[in-house]
C-alpha cells in the first residue's frame, strides 16, 4: 500500500509568522505536524497545540525521527543555529523558508534538503489563503524537489522551482513591493 505524501511526519523548527500560517495550513489539509520548537515557551506551545503537535524549547530535544524539518527562523537564527538543528537528522530531509539564503547553507550538515518559500507577508493574527500564494521550491535532488512540489501543490494552485539566485531576486522584489507600498501609504 502507498503512503500519502500527508503521512509524512513534519517538525517545525520556528513558531513564527510564517511557521504558524504555514503550520496550521498543512495542518487542515491532514498533515500530521509531530513537534514544534521554538525560543519561547509560549510560542512553542501556542502554535503545537493548534496542530495537535508536542512543543519543545530545547534544540537538543527536538525528535530525530521526522522525515521533514521545516525551519522557518530569522535568517542571522538559521545560520548560527545549523549545526545543532542538523545534528542527528543528517538523512532526513530539512527545508528552510527563506527567500534570501541560498539553499547551499545546507551543504556539509544535511545529506537532502531544500528550501520551501511561500512568497507572503505573514501575520500570525491574519490567515491567508494558501492556494493563491506562490510557493517556490529548490533541492539537491530531483525525488526531494518532487516531494517539496507535491507538498505545496496540497495548498497552493501556484507551485514553482526556483533556484537561489532567483528565489533572491523575487524576494527582494516583493519587499521592496510590500515596504515601499507601505511606506508611502505612511507618508500620505
Amino acid at each position: 500500500m502507498k503512503r500519502s505524501i500527508e503521512d509524512t511526519p513534519i517538525v517545525f523548527i520556528g513558531a513564527g509568522n510564517l511557521a504558524t500560517n504555514l503550520a496550521k495550513a498543512l495542518y487542515h489539509k491532514g498533515f500530521r505536524i509531530v513537534q514544534v520548537y521554538s525560543r519561547t515557551m509560549e510560542s512553542a506551545r501556542t502554535l503545537a497545540e493548534k496542530v495537535e503537535a508536542e512543543y519543545t524549547t530545547d534544540l537538543q530535544e527536538i525528535s530525530k525521527d521526522a522525515k521533514l524539518y521545516i525551519v522557518s527562523l530569522k535568517d542571522a537564527a538559521l545560520v548560527d543555529l545549523l549545526p545543532q538543528i542538523t545534528e542527528g537528522k543528517q538523512s532526513s530531509l530539512l527545508v528552510h523558508t527563506a527567500g534570501s539564503i541560498p539553499v547551499s547553507i545546507w551543504e556539509g550538515y544535511a545529506e537532502r534538503y531544500g528550501v520551501f518559500y511561500p512568497m507572503q507577508t505573514f501575520s500570525k493574527q491574519r490567515t491567508v489563503d494558501f492556494r493563491q500564494i506562490p510557493v517556490f521550491v529548490e533541492s539537491n535532488s530531483a525525488e526531494d524537489t518532487r516531494t517539496l512540489k507535491d507538498i505545496a501543490s496540497v495548498l497552493s494552485e501556484n507551485v514553482y522551482e526556483a533556484d537561489s539566485e532567483q528565489r533572491k531576486s523575487l524576494h527582494l522584489a516583493a519587499v521592496f513591493t510590500c515596504n515601499f507600498t507601505n511606506h508611502m501609504y505612511a507618508l500620505a
